[in-house]
C-alpha cells in the first residue's frame, strides 16, 4: 500500500488533506461516515492565517471569487456602543493576504472540485484500526476493510479514530449555546464588508457577511448542558436578544426559521499526542477549539498543508507525523486555551461584572496589536 493514504472524514481537513497529498504525489481515498457529502453549514470567517494557507494550496483566488472580503471589524455592547476595532484591510497589507466571509458549502465544494486522484467513500463508518509492520488497516461497520501507508484522522470533534487512540480524553461544555443562521440581508455593512460583534450580559451577538447581498450571524446565550438540544422558534430567539440594537433584530427576523440551527459548544483540553504509530489526528479530531476566535476551520487547513510539508520532506510516516506534532501542538494549545478563556470573558453575566470587563477592554490598547492576536491571525506556514 506504498503511497496510500486512508483519510476518515470528507470535512474541511478531510478534502484539504488529500488535495495536498495529491500534490505532493501521494494517493488519497476519504472515508465518510454520512450517507452523502455535505451541502448545508453555516458560515465561516477565514482569518490571515488560513487564507495564507489556501494560498499555499493554489486556492486563493478563487476563495476570493466565492466570499465576501472583509475591511473591517468591531466589538460593541448590545446597546452598540464601541469597545474595539481592527482594521482588516490594514492587517491584509500586513500579512499579504485578506481576511473573507464565506459559506462552508462553498469552501467544501472549492475543495471537493480540485480533487482528481482522490476516491470519495459515503457510508463508511470507522469501527477499528489495525497495524502491522508495514501498513494500517482499517475495518468499517459495513464488513469493509482498507490498508494505507497511513491513517489521518479528520473526522472533527467526535472523532472516531481519536476515541480509538485516546478512549478516555472527554469533550469540555463550554457553560453556553449558539444559534446560527444564514440569511439573504443588504445594508452598508454588507456591501462594504464590515464584521461585528456585540456582547450582551451572558449573550452575544455576531454578524459576518458572506457577499453584498448574504449574511452569516450567530447567537449564544449561557445555559445548562443537561438541556435537550430542540429547535427554538424565531419568535423566542428575537425575545432573547431583544436588547441588542439593528441590525440585530431585523437579520434574525428576516432568516427563515428553518435555516437556524442551535448547538450547545464544546471542545476538550489539548491532547499529549495526536498520533500512534501510522495514525494521526489533524483538524478538530486532535484540537477541537470553542469557535470565539474563529479559527477552527483556519487550524484545518493549516494543518492538512503542514502535515504534507512533513510527508514531503521524505520522512517515513512515523517521523512525519511527529515532526507535524512538533510543528503544531503548541500552536493548537495557544489557540485552544485561549479560545476557552475569551468566551468566559464574553459570557460573562452578572451585570455589575460586565461593566468593569467592558470598561477594562475600550480601555486596553488596540486588539490588532495585542501579541497573541498577531501569533494567532498573522501565521505563516
Amino acid at each position: 500500500m506504498k503511497n496510500r493514504i486512508l483519510i476518515i472524514g470528507a470535512g474541511i481537513s478531510g478534502l484539504a488533506c488529500a488535495l495536498m497529498f495529491e500534490k505532493i504525489g501521494y494517493t488519497p481515498v476519504i472515508f465518510e461516515k454520512s450517507d452523502c457529502l455535505r451541502h448545508d453549514g453555516g458560515g465561516l470567517t477565514l482569518w490571515n492565517n488560513a487564507t495564507d494557507a489556501l494560498q499555499a494550496m493554489g486556492l486563493l483566488e478563487e476563495i476570493y471569487e466565492s466570499s465576501k472580503i472583509i475591511c473591517e471589524s468591531s466589538l460593541t455592547t448590545s446597546s452598540g456602543k464601541i469597545l474595539a476595532k481592527i482594521p482588516l484591510d490594514e492587517l491584509a497589507t500586513k500579512y499579504g493576504t485578506y481576511t473573507v466571509g464565506i459559506l462552508r458549502s462553498n469552501l467544501h465544494h472549492i475543495l471537493a472540485s480540485k480533487l482528481n486522484q482522490t476516491e470519495i467513500k459515503t457510508g463508511y463508518n470507522l469501527v477499528n484500526l489495525k497495524e502491522t509492520n508495514e501498513e494500517v488497516i482499517a475495518h468499517f461497520e459495513n464488513g469493509h476493510e482498507e490498508a494505507g501507508e497511513l491513517l489521518v484522522g479528520a473526522d472533527g470533534i467526535y472523532s472516531a479514530v481519536r476515541n480509538k487512540l485516546f478512549p478516555n480524553h472527554d469533550l469540555r461544555f463550554s457553560g453556553y449555546e449558539a444559534w446560527r443562521g444564514i440569511s439573504s440581508y443588504t445594508n452598508q455593512y454588507t456591501k462594504s464588508g464590515f464584521t461585528f460583534e456585540s456582547w450582551g450580559n451572558g449573550k452575544r451577538f455576531g454578524f459576518i457577511p458572506m457577499s453584498d447581498s448574504l449574511v452569516y450571524w450567530f447567537a449564544t446565550r449561557n445555559t445548562l448542558e443537561n438541556l435537550k438540544e430542540s429547535q427554538i422558534s424565531k419568535e423566542q430567539l428575537i425575545y432573547s436578544f431583544r436588547e441588542f440594537v439593528q441590525p440585530v433584530p431585523a437579520v434574525i427576523e428576516v432568516t427563515k426559521g428553518k435555516d437556524i440551527t442551535r448547538k450547545l459548544i464544546y471542545d476538550f483540553k489539548p491532547l499529549q499526542n495526536w498520533s500512534k504509530g501510522r495514525v494521526v489526528l489533524i483538524g478538530d479530531a486532535a484540537h477541537a477549539t470553542t469557535p470565539n476566535l474563529g479559527q477552527g476551520a483556519c487550524m484545518a487547513l493549516e494543518d492538512s498543508v503542514v502535515l504534507a510539508q512533513c510527508l514531503e520532506q521524505g520522512k517515513n510516516p512515523f517521523d512525519a507525523v511527529k515532526a507535524f506534532e512538533e510543528n503544531r501542538k503548541d500552536r493548537a494549545k495557544l489557540i485552544v486555551n485561549k479560545s476557552w478563556m475569551y468566551g468566559k470573558i464574553a459570557q460573562m453575566e452578572n451585570s455589575l461584572l460586565c461593566k468593569v470587563r467592558n470598561l477594562i477592554v475600550k480601555n486596553c490598547p488596540s486588539i490588532y496589536k495585542n501579541n497573541n492576536f498577531n501569533k494567532i491571525v498573522g501565521h505563516k506556514i
